[in-house]
């Protein structure tokens, strides 16, 4: 396969696989009685909510569904140990009523019924934020009428621990939510229990190294702005890949080699490709022709899709790439 063609492959997984691969994230606080509950705003869009359970605590979350929709809802944690949050579902249309935990609420004319979680022997890989995950609990089942429901999740030995909650199966972002989910990423690596020299150390150490190699390369920035500013974008895009390459190694090393890692590795290669053709533009010496114009406009868009560059590098390379050519130094 020529380079050319490994380059189209790989793009045309990150186009398919970046609204597949990713639920939106969400970090509730303080939700920890019923009158408190996360109010979940579209049930049937694809949420994870990271939270936590400290010992003999109870978190909640409501949403209503309509017919034909689906009642989908599972709980994960990131950690080794013998945590397995479980769930207490709560609804009108719930005919039989299970004994709960003690601490848990149950509204008046709600049924119940328990799903304690089933810890797994072994972690699951996440593909969008590449890290490794045990999920305890798996409710998938359809919805026949309007019913409302309220979640309750607990942990049966009262252990405490971070708590991962999903709800919904179809994937969607609002414009807000898919320029924040750079952001986002990097608050799910600290809730995984990173520190964050781990979570963006890599991020920062490539930018910086990046930096003093180029100011090496070349003496007369100060006198080429745009140049500068694709410099520091290409700086940006890279740095990501190199990011996410470190955080799939942590996380294969506690799940082991998966064909999922085929998948993330998408996203190592496209931000190192795009950010790497990004600065060599950088360091040319030549005038930003048509054809260059148009290969920054695709890099730009395609590390936008790929969530590379926290938004700000591609947003750069573009806004280059449609500079008249006054303001772009020839």
């Amino acid at each position: 396969m020529t380079l050319k063609k490994a380059g189209l492959v790989t793009l045309v997984v990150v186009l398919v696989a970046t609204p597949a691969l990713a639920h939106v994230p969400s970090f509730p606080d303080d939700n920890t009685t019923p009158e408190r509950a996360v109010e979940v705003p579209n049930p049937v869009k694809s949420w994870s909510f990271y939270d936590r359970l400290d010992r003999g605590q109870v978190r909640y979350y409501r949403f209503s569904l309509l017919p034909g929709e689906r009642l989908r809802v599972g709980t994960f944690t990131p950690q080794d140990n013998q945590f397995s949050p479980s769930v207490v579902l709560m609804s009108p249309s719930l005919n039989d009523s299970d004994a709960v935990p003690d601490g848990i609420t149950v509204p008046e004319g709600m049924g119940t019924e328990v799903i304690e979680g089933t810890r797994p022997a072994s972690a699951s890989y996440e593909l969008f934020a590449p890290s490794a995950n045990y999920h305890t609990v798996d409710v998938d089942r359809p919805v026949d009428g309007y019913r409302t429901y309220l979640v309750a999740v607990y942990e049966p030995a009262n252990r405490s621990g971070q708590l991962g909650v999903t709800i919904g199966y179809t994937e969607s972002f609002s414009t807000a939510e898919y320029l924040t989910v750079p952001f986002d990423l990097v608050q799910t690596h600290l809730w995984e229990g990173q520190h964050p020299l781990v979570a963006v150390g890599p991020f920062a150490l490539a930018v910086v190294g990046g930096a003093v190699a180029l100011s090496r390369r070349r003496s007369d920035w100060r006198a080429q702005p745009a140049r500068i500013g694709l410099a520091g974008a290409g700086l940006l895009i890279a740095a990501t890949g190199v990011n996410t390459a470190v955080q799939t190694v942590l996380a294969l090393a506690e799940t082991g080699l998966t064909a999922g890692a085929l998948v993330t590795a998408a996203f190592v290669v496209v931000p190192l490709l795009c950010g790497g053709w990004v600065l060599r533009v950088a360091l040319r010496e030549d005038r930003l022709a048509r054809v260059t114009r148009i290969g920054l406009v695709v890099a730009g868009a395609v590390s936008l899709v790929s969530w590379a560059g926290f938004i700000a590098g591609p947003v750069v390379v573009l806004g280059v790439a449609v500079l008249p050519g006054r303001f772009v130094a020839e």
